[in-house]
């Protein structure tokens, strides 16, 4: 005798042959053989190594800066409020996307400015201590 099939169970279960219980336990023996004839899943992929760090390179000078820093700290404990570290090469991109939306910097000659930065190098651009709002704030090229 063949199994019956899932209409066939639930058609059966329909007219009232057979109860709720009785229907539930042809239907998880008709659904293990599909189960069983399922291919097995495929074994997990390798997992690739951990991509290499990225390093800064230096300028032809040696000593071209790759980040853009800003520190916003309180002058009487010394914590900082304030971290923004930007790459350099990000903050281009950033001007160009920017320059759409602030007319502000739409006219900033980015190549003028990498020149500047190239000029100083590395240090401190701007170190200002304002005792009134009580903060000291740092923007410099590291």
């Amino acid at each position: 005798m063949s199994k019956p099939s899932r209409m066939e169970i639930l058609e059966l279960l329909s007219n009232g042959k057979i109860t709720a219980a009785e229907a539930a336990n042809l239907l998880s023996n008709v659904d293990e053989p599909a189960k069983a004839a399922a291919p097995p899943p495929p074994p997990p992929a390798e997992k690739a190594p951990a991509p290499e760090p990225v390093v800064a390179t230096k300028g032809e000078n040696g000593n071209e800066p790759s980040w853009f820093r800003v520190r916003v700290a309180n002058l009487e404990t010394g914590k900082n409020r304030v971290t923004v570290n930007i790459p350099v090469k990000m903050m281009k991109f950033g001007l160009k996307i920017g320059s759409r939306f602030s007319p502000e910097i739409n006219n900033l000659d980015w190549n003028e400015l990498t020149g500047m930065m190239q000029d100083m190098k590395t240090g401190m651009l701007v170190d200002v201590q304002d005792a009134d709002s009580n903060e000291h704030v740092q923007v410099y090229l590291d």
